[in-house]
């Protein structure tokens, strides 16, 4: 199962498009703003910013609810998710090791045709891994294109956001490429290691921050016409400037899932395991998978909205209205 965890670490992240201006500046909405005070080093979780992070949240989710079309993102994301495990497993296959240990559905190959650990599983393992990551981060752009467009009062077409996103792909397979080698090293010591759980929680706890201190290098690649290491940059500046917001912005995301999943969770499993037969278990098990995997995908976007609207209040210090309370007063910043 370490093997499933990486791979869904890796997709958490994501999408629409808007095409940076050619002063290389933030695409600012066009509403009315809501001009907020970043302190210089960040400051504590103070309740305003634990608002504003709820807001964002909350903001997200109305923006999708708002504009439908973008769950075709989802659509996108799952299916690459799903590409990107079966090539895992697949691999995994190969190398003997069982993808579902405990559940009979495949029993591991018969034939060792790569040992884990050598030069060619190491090769595959990068491959799988940029192809996936770029795929997620090609979508995200996509994404904030087209979420950007949203808030600047225009609309664009899912296929012209993607075109916008296409225009930063050297970038992006830059750093989809850093963000490979990473998952590469992490899985190779996780699998040298594999009986050593501190190393293991370790390795992936390393690769977990690095992410997360610099999730914001895709919008600031698509929105300011970056290069990866500004981008980088950008990255860990915004970081500094909006951790109390990204705790609270994504916490409260974490939560509304919970409760959404134990809602639909308790009726399927009252209803599966009652029946007291196997196939109603069964069906009641797949059902959980389903769900959970509906929750991941269509989050998957709400996330990338999210991450937009961190990015824009960190680099200017306003709050579109679409994640937050009318503007009291319209000052630039």
């Amino acid at each position: 199962m370490a093997r499933v965890s990486e791979v869904i670490r890796g997709w958490l992240g994501w999408c629409p498009n808007a095409r940076t201006m050619n002063t290389g500046t933030v695409i600012l909405p066009t509403h009315e703003v809501t001009p907020e005070q970043i302190q210089p080093g960040g400051g504590t979780v103070r309740p305003g910013r634990i608002g504003r992070g709820i807001g964002i949240a909350t903001g997200s989710i109305k923006i999708l609810v708002r504009n439908p079309r973008l769950l075709l993102f989802s659509l996108l994301t799952g299916l690459a998710m799903c590409f990107s495990l079966a090539l895992t497993f697949y691999l995994q296959y190969i190398s003997g090791t069982n993808p579902f240990p405990g559940m009979d559905l495949v029993t591991q190959s018969p034939v060792f045709l790569i040992a884990k650990g050598s030069s060619m599983w190491l090769v595959l393992t990068f491959v799988i891994a940029l192809i996936s990551t770029l795929l997620t981060y090609f979508l995200l752009a996509g994404l904030i294109a087209c979420v950007s467009s949203l808030l600047s009062g225009k609309k664009i077409s899912i296929s012209a956001g993607l075109s916008r996103a296409g225009d930063h792909l050297k970038p992006l397979a830059g750093w989809a490429v850093i963000g490979s080698l990473l998952g590469t090293a992490s899985s190779y010591i996780i699998n040298s290691w594999i009986s050593n759980l501190p190393v293991t929680l370790l390795s992936m706890g390393a690769i977990f921050v690095f992410f997360i201190l610099t999730m914001f290098v895709v919008p600031a690649v698509v929105l300011d016409e970056g290069k990866v290491l500004p981008a980088i940059r950008d990255s860990l500046s915004v970081f500094r400037k909006t951790w109390g917001e990204i705790v609270a912005c994504f916490g409260m995301l974490l939560a509304i899932v919970f409760v959404i999943y134990l809602v639909v969770l308790i009726p399927i499993i009252l209803i599966g395991f009652s029946a007291g037969s196997t196939a109603s278990a069964g069906f009641a098990v797949i059902l959980t998978m389903l769900v959970m995997m509906i929750l991941i995908f269509i989050g998957s976007t709400i996330v990338g909205i999210a991450t937009l609207g961190l990015y824009t209040y960190g680099k200017t210090g306003m709050l579109s209205p679409e994640f937050g309370k009318k503007p009291e007063v319209n000052v630039p910043v």
